[in-house]
């Protein structure tokens, strides 16, 4: 523990406090959990004042906040809306609430139409009490009356029936107090309704309810005539459109000559034809034309004879093994016969003739080949005029069908269009009178029995969680600001005077009798009476010299001063040492009445006038403790430290007593205690236990002599040791209930 600098030894006067009075060392403790505790402990009292003030005010809260009562009804959405437009991305989820459609419902609920309907089929307008609540919302006097059973707002506003503003503000409030939510991730819609009155909270959630599912079906019903109508005339437009789309497509047609779709492909086919046509003619005529052209050449060059054409002629072959048989003939005559004879000149002119034969037979044949070739030249020509047309006639086809493809395009999209909304149409007109609503009522409303606010538990639960952080707070804070001294550390750290023990409240330990004195003296061995033989320990462990004069004072009256001394004599009289009390108080003499000397008899005021030093002294009986008091009042103005008087009477008294007490008077009012102190080997300054405040014992000390405070000595008075226990503190006092079984 740091020791305030009082003890430490320095040279000079100690100083009992620093500048500022602020204490000698600051204390290295951190604040722990134990020590806010012990505050709390300290001020358990402002803790449970403030608790109790904000659960009081959250009661009071809340029964003056307005009760609601909340009742709810649920339905369930089974179809989606009628869709006018047809819509084929939609057509796989026919029937299937969506997300948005559900989120749609709830707006429709919440509307200010829907609104209207309620009010209209409830009658709300024309009930008092509603347009009461509607015209000026309950205040919390209304509450408060109400919860007592008191009603007195019936009648109290009045409106005309159907007034317009009054309308609107009744359907603001109905629209405020409504509540529409999903169910999870269902396609179930909670309507939930707040309403001071429960009955007609679940009237107006069933009413939101019925109108949701019922008049949804009505919807469907105008929704589907309207549709009926609209696509009437649109189905009427769109035919006409796709039949004028079509009748320009077959006009075209016929203006451009393509009776059938397949126009094109016959001309492609016959150019295909032409073109197999013409790859045979020309290659026939270039066949015919080599022909002609080698016939030709054999015969410039080899005559008739040659000419490979002529050789596959039966004519020429006939002739050619005739002219062969002659030329045999001949050969043989020519051998036996002159030029002249008849026979070989026969002959002769018979292969004359065979070869004139052959040779027009050849000429015939390379003619019959010119021909032949001049055909098939001709044939070639033909069919390449012929493909030639052919193909400016698909040209022709080719960029009227791309015209036509336009017309046949628009003729399907008109025609699609027109069958799609037909389509429609006649789903509509099918379902026309046989609508079904989309929503059904699953779970009406019921007249609540409770309301759902004010929540009085979450309230006071609240106002409990309030109470304790707030009078913690305030417990903490005001154990902070507090300067009274509560254990001996805070004396040693906020002072820098030495604590010499505490002097606990005789009745809050045990044993104790009816007095301080009687508990010292029927209880020598408790607590109170070692309490006392304690503080006289450390004193006489503080003191130089053994502390022989021991001065008892505080700093303002009412310390308990004189009970101290009193208690503290009589205890040292019963360890058997011979101790003397002397009453220095001449303003109030509380000692010398404690023992009953006030009577007149010689006392302290004739001890101070003699010269021999002689005192009267009386013994308390049952003690040996002997007692000097002020039995008459002094002269105003006299004062015991007057030409040395109590000078002698303590100087006397040393060389019969083993402790002289001197009962003082309190610091601050009179100024002759610094004296009187100062006659002392130790000063006792006594102060009040968690009441006198630390500034007041500063300023005591401050007023006393710099060479006394060095055996000055606090000792804390009417000590309550069960509060001491809960105060944390380090010394003796605060492990009360570790030992207070030990004095019984």
């Amino acid at each position: 523990m740091n020791l305030p600098t009082l003890y430490e030894p320095r040279a000079g006067v100690p100083q009992a406090m620093m500048a500022g009075g602020a204490s000698a060392h600051a204390s290295e403790d951190p604040i722990t959990v134990r020590f806010l505790l012990a505050m709390l402990r300290r001020r358990r009292e402002v803790l449970l004042l403030t608790l109790a003030n904000c659960l009081v005010l959250a009661l009071v809260w809340t029964v003056a906040q307005p009760r609601v009562y909340r009742s709810s009804a649920d339905v369930v959405m089974i179809a989606r809306p009628v869709e006018v437009v047809p819509d084929a991305a939609d057509a796989t989820e026919a029937g299937i609430p969506r997300d948005e459609d559900v989120e749609t419902q709830i707006q429709l609920i919440h509307s200010r139409e829907m609104a209207g309907q309620v009010l209209d089929r409830t009658a709300l307008l024309r009930d008092a009490v509603f347009r009461a609540d509607v015209a000026e919302p309950r205040s919390a006097l209304d509450n408060i009356l109400s919860s007592v059973g008191i009603h007195s707002r019936a009648g109290a506003v009045r409106f005309e029936d159907g007034e317009p503003a009054f309308r609107e503000k009744a359907i603001t409030y109905l629209t405020d107090r409504l509540s529409v939510a999903r169910v999870g991730n269902s396609f179930n819609l909670r309507i939930a309704f707040g309403d001071a009155d429960p009955q007609r909270a679940a009237l107006i959630a069933n009413t939101y309810a019925r109108l949701f599912t019922t008049d949804d079906a009505r919807e469907r019903a105008r929704s589907h005539a309207t549709a009926a109508k609209v696509l009437h005339t649109r189905v009427d437009e769109l035919r006409q459109a796709a039949n004028k789309a079509f009748a320009a497509v077959q006009s075209y047609r016929v203006r451009a000559g393509l009776l059938s779709s397949a126009a094109t492909s016959l001309t492609e086919q016959e150019i295909s034809t032409y073109n197999q046509q013409i790859a045979s003619a020309r290659a026939e005529a270039a066949r015919d034309a080599a022909a002609l052209s080698s016939a030709r050449g054999q015969l410039r060059t080899g005559g008739a004879d040659s000419v490979g054409e002529a050789a596959a002629s039966p004519v020429v072959s006939a002739l050619r093994a005739q002219s062969a048989q002659l030329v045999a003939r001949e050969r043989d005559l020519s051998q036996r016969y002159f030029d002249n004879n008849p026979d070989l000149v026969t002959v002769r002119r018979q292969i004359a003739d065979i070869d004139r034969q052959i040779a027009g037979e050849v000429n015939r044949s390379i003619q019959a080949l010119d021909t032949r070739a001049q055909a098939s030249a001709q044939r070639l020509s033909s069919l390449l005029a012929s493909r030639g047309g052919t193909r400016a006639q698909l040209g022709t086809d080719n960029a009227a069908l791309v015209a036509l493809a336009d017309l046949e395009k628009r003729a399907d999209a008109a025609q699609t269009l027109y069958q799609s909304y037909l389509e429609r149409y006649n789903e509509v007109v099918a379902g026309s009178g046989a609508e079904q609503p989309t929503a059904r009522l699953i779970s009406p409303a019921n007249a609540p029995v409770l309301p759902v606010s004010p929540n009085l538990p979450l309230n006071l639960a609240l106002g409990c969680a309030v109470g304790v952080l707030l009078g913690g707070f305030l417990a903490i804070a005001s154990e902070l600001s507090y300067h009274g001294l509560t254990t001996l550390e805070d004396v040693e750290i906020r002072l820098g005077i030495r604590g010499l023990g505490f002097v606990p409240a005789y009745r809050k330990v045990a044993p104790h009798a009816a007095s301080p004195l009687d508990t010292v003296r029927d209880h020598p061995d408790g607590a109170f009476a070692e309490a006392l033989r304690n503080v006289i320990v450390s004193i006489r462990h503080a003191a130089a010299g053994g502390g022989k004069v021991v001065a008892i004072t505080s700093a303002v009256p009412g310390e308990g001063k004189t009970t101290i001394t009193a208690c503290m004599g009589r205890a040292l009289a019963t360890a058997g040492e011979r101790v003397v009390a002397i009453d220095c108080d001449v303003i109030r003499a509380h000692l010398s009445k404690q023992f009953g000397l006030a009577g007149g008899e010689p006392g302290l005021q004739d001890a101070l006038q003699q010269e021999t030093g002689q005192v009267a002294q009386y013994e308390e009986p049952g003690s040996s403790l002997r007692v000097i008091p002020i039995t008459r009042p002094f002269p105003k103005g006299r004062r015991l430290t007057e030409r040395g008087g109590l000078h002698r009477v303590i100087a006397c008294l040393r060389e019969d007593f083993d402790v002289i007490l001197l009962d003082c008077p309190p610091i601050l009012p009179i100024a002759e205690a610094r004296e009187i102190v100062s006659l002392a080997d130790s000063v006792v300054l006594a102060v009040h236990w968690r009441k006198t405040s630390d500034r007041v014992v500063k300023a005591a000390v401050r007023q006393l002599p710099l060479r006394t405070i060095q055996s000055l000595g606090v000792v804390l008075n009417q000590v309550d040791m069960r509060k001491q226990v809960r105060f944390g503190g380090n010394d003796a006092a605060s492990f009360y209930e570790k030992y207070q079984g030990y004095y019984t």
